[in-house]
């Protein structure tokens, strides 16, 4: 393995701006125990995996350890303009064996190249209810929890789980508290959105404690299936957000944030709530 296999980037992100990548997945696996039909990266190879899929790819955890080193040293030296260091990539950071061990050593070396730099990661949340693993996740700045289905079915069609409930994601998003919500919205032969006006599902949000919801849009030329991607109409999304703002009482454009993907020469620009009228 590379150095440059874990720590990849910076990207831009309508989220979190320039984000210097960590991925825990080897590239051969991707591992995750969603099968989203969006996916940039494809058809999960495995739900799971056990360490010696892990160390057959040689991503041990010194391996992983000291590419974390590397590429933190290399982009200091360098000066890259970065505004976040984030666990994301081709499958669930969580289910790496080692995770828990991961981020703490990411805190601390972070800390000694990239000192201002805040922290991040993209999660399913399907594993925060295991041992250390939302003890590891609370080491970061900020988090980001999916919730891309209110109800059952819905989840099925979308995340295509492999393993997992969505009674129990649920459950790990309500024992939880300082998360942001990322709920992503799709058109199409397969849809999520009137899944979000479920009033069971606005029971739920009510009791959940999450400090801010990004609700956007997925335009993607080439997914697993077309069925996923046509592009949602911006006026849906706003309609959306204005019904989580008043249902939740939730302020529109600080609690309640859309993002509008428009795919341009310049890349993808963010909209946020406080632009729309």
């Amino acid at each position: 393995m590379e150095w440059k296999d874990v720590v990849y980037g910076p990207v831009k992100s309508r989220r979190l701006g320039q984000s210097l990548g960590i991925n825990l997945t080897p590239l051969e696996l991707k591992v995750c125990n969603f099968s989203c039909g969006y996916c940039r990266v494809g058809v999960p190879s495995k739900g799971n995996a056990e360490r010696e899929d892990y160390v057959t790819t040689g991503w041990t955890l010194e391996n992983v350890r000291a590419s974390i080193s590397r590429g933190l040293k290399y982009h200091a030296q360098k000066e890259t303009t970065i505004d976040y260091v984030t666990i994301a990539g081709n499958g669930e950071p969580t289910l790496f064996p080692w995770f828990n061990e991961v981020v703490s050593y990411l805190v601390t070396e972070k800390s000694r190249y990239l000192q201002d730099k805040p922290t991040a990661i993209f999660t399913n949340a399907t594993k925060l209810n295991e041992s250390g693993i939302k003890e590891a996740v609370s080491k970061l700045d900020r988090t980001f929890f999916k919730l891309d289905a209110g109800d059952e079915k819905t989840f099925r069609k979308i995340n295509i789980p492999i393993g997992v409930t969505y009674s129990e994601t649920i459950q790990n998003l309500l024992c939880s508290d300082n998360f942001e919500l990322s709920m992503a919205v799709l058109n199409g032969e397969v849809s999520n959105y009137d899944s979000f006006f479920n009033p069971e599902f606005i029971e739920t949000l009510r009791k959940m404690k999450f400090t801010r919801m990004f609700i956007y849009d997925i335009d993607i030329p080439k997914t697993t299936s077309p069925r996923f991607n046509r592009k949602m109409e911006r006026g849906k999304l706003e309609d959306l957000a204005q019904y989580f703002s008043q249902q939740l009482n939730r302020k529109l454009g600080e609690e309640i944030v859309v993002l509008w993907e428009l795919t341009t020469r310049e890349g993808n620009i963010p909209l946020y709530p406080q632009q729309i009228n």
